[in-house]
């Protein structure tokens, strides 16, 4: 059965994934790497203009992306806290998540 992705599904992925985009503090040239897309198409998508398509990359690092957030907050409790996390060297990780979920492993 193939799976049929409605327009309003789609714009829901996008505003999801801005909404934690600015919970999370990050500028636009910064949620243009985690969508692999250059700022100007994010800007697009951003203002209405385009929307996510469904089984393309960008499609698939957003949904990464929004739950990592919501993982994130589930973990840390706060949206302040999510930011700080977000922002400090992790030994662990080896970098700073903010600038680890600008490629697909980072967000994975």
């Amino acid at each position: 059965m193939k799976s049929v992705t409605s327009s309003s599904e789609t714009a829901v992925l996008g505003k999801a994934f801005f909404q934690a985009g600015e919970e999370l503090g990050l500028d636009d040239t910064e949620l243009s790497a985690v969508l692999g897309e250059q700022v100007s198409t994010m800007l697009r998508l951003r203002h209405g203009h385009e929307l996510l398509q469904p089984g393309t990359e960008a499609w698939s690092r957003a949904l990464l992306f929004v739950e990592l957030y919501q993982s994130l907050l589930a973990l840390v409790g706060t949206e302040q806290n999510a930011k700080v996390w977000l922002s400090s060297k992790n030994r662990g990780l080896s970098g700073r998540p903010r600038d680890l979920i600008a490629c697909r492993t980072g967000l994975e």
